[in-house]
């Protein structure tokens, strides 16, 4: 790497990891302030809630990585400017991609990062951060902080689970119904007070058996019955009901598979399965953005105008992100494009501010 570049990615990484720690700072305090009340009402100790919080840092510096290399792209540059420093590397024949150049395969290094963070580490450390809220803060064990009212579970084979709740202690189902789903009709259904999972199966108490063909519909009533043929176990249904933010892509995929199969709606989750494709370059575009307005735009070399752009310009990235996910859940855009739709909206911007400037 020549000196030139090794100057310029040093700026830029001094400016990022400032931009990383004073976002991560605040996202903390604010996220500290709305649950000050649990955890003084628990008497957490600080050491516990330091652990929580670090647990918490892999989804933080997900969340905040793209502002702050938009920060680190737009003050790197323009202090350069301040100090003259930019006009003596133009003058001596730098274009202003040339310059943009280190800046931006720095900002493909951290998208790469951050891409291995969310689909490795990341998961684990966000169920790491909800355990020690539940069983070490809340104090609830195992077991009961995976029980939950008000269950809808996809299985497999078509099969369909609502219950009025889910006693992981007992592990047991009460006012529980299964669905036997053929797309585009209902097969067959079980209906019963209580299912509770015996020797690797689970038992229907008083019930009906009901099944659906083209001839109509029969019922058989039973006080007790034991199906060998369905493949869920407690498990499946102690896990709580998980962001799709915070899922890897290819268990978003399987779950969508699974809806597919029997006949539900997929929009939503493939939208976030290319989300998560997605979203980690937006640090790289953040990284361009942020230099052609360095270029273009910012020329004092101000921290707080850059901050603050950053911030605005983040949260209009984050809107246009928001924005596609929504017409990608109901619809209204294929996945994909609802996925991609901000990164290229703002990667259009960044390719003309630079346009402007290389004029």
């Amino acid at each position: 790497m020549r000196i030139l570049d090794r100057y310029l990615v040093r700026e830029y990484l001094n400016y990022c990891f400032l931009g990383i720690l004073t976002f991560v700072g605040l996202f903390i305090v604010v996220d500290l302030f709305e649950k000050l009340d649990v955890f003084v009402d628990h008497k957490a100790g600080a050491g516990l809630v330091a652990r929580y919080y670090l647990y918490g840092a892999g989804t933080i510096v997900t969340q905040v990585l793209p502002i702050a290399l938009l920060l680190g792209s737009i003050l790197s540059l323009s202090q350069l400017r301040k100090y003259n420093e930019l006009a003596a590397m133009q003058g001596s024949g730098q274009s202003p991609w040339r310059l943009a150049r280190p800046l931006l395969l720095a900002g493909l290094a951290f998208s790469i990062g951050q891409y291995a963070l969310n689909e490795g580490l990341g998961p684990r450390m966000y169920e790491g951060q909800k355990r020690i809220l539940n069983e070490e803060i809340k104090r609830l064990s195992g077991t009961d902080s995976q029980s939950r009212s008000d269950v809808r579970f996809v299985g497999a084979g078509g099969r369909f689970f609502i219950a009025q709740f889910f006693d992981a202690r007992r592990e047991t189902l009460r006012g529980v119904s299964v669905q036997y789903l053929a797309p585009p009709r209902l097969t067959a259904r079980i209906d019963a007070e209580r299912a509770s999972w015996v020797d690797g199966t689970w038992r229907f108490e008083n019930g009906h058996l009901r099944s659906f063909s083209d001839a109509g519909s029969h019922s058989i009533p039973f006080r007790a019955y034991a199906s060998s043929e369905i493949d869920e176990t407690p498990r499946d249904f102690a896990r709580q009901s998980v962001d799709p933010f915070h899922l890897g892509m290819r268990d978003l995929w399987r779950y969508a598979e699974r809806i597919r199969g029997s006949g539900g709606e997929t929009q939503k989750y493939l939208t976030n399965f290319h989300l998560r494709a997605s979203f980690p370059l937006a640090g790289l575009i953040m990284t361009l953005l942020g230099a052609a307005l360095s270029l273009r735009v910012v020329r004092g070399g101000n921290i707080a105008v850059g901050l603050g752009l950053s911030v605005s310009v983040g949260f209009a990235f984050f809107a246009f992100v928001r924005i596609g996910q929504a017409l990608g859940y109901n619809g209204t855009i294929p996945p994909m494009l609802a996925a991609w739709l901000g990164n290229l909206v703002f990667t259009a911007i960044g390719f003309l501010l630079f346009w402007k400037v290389s004029r």
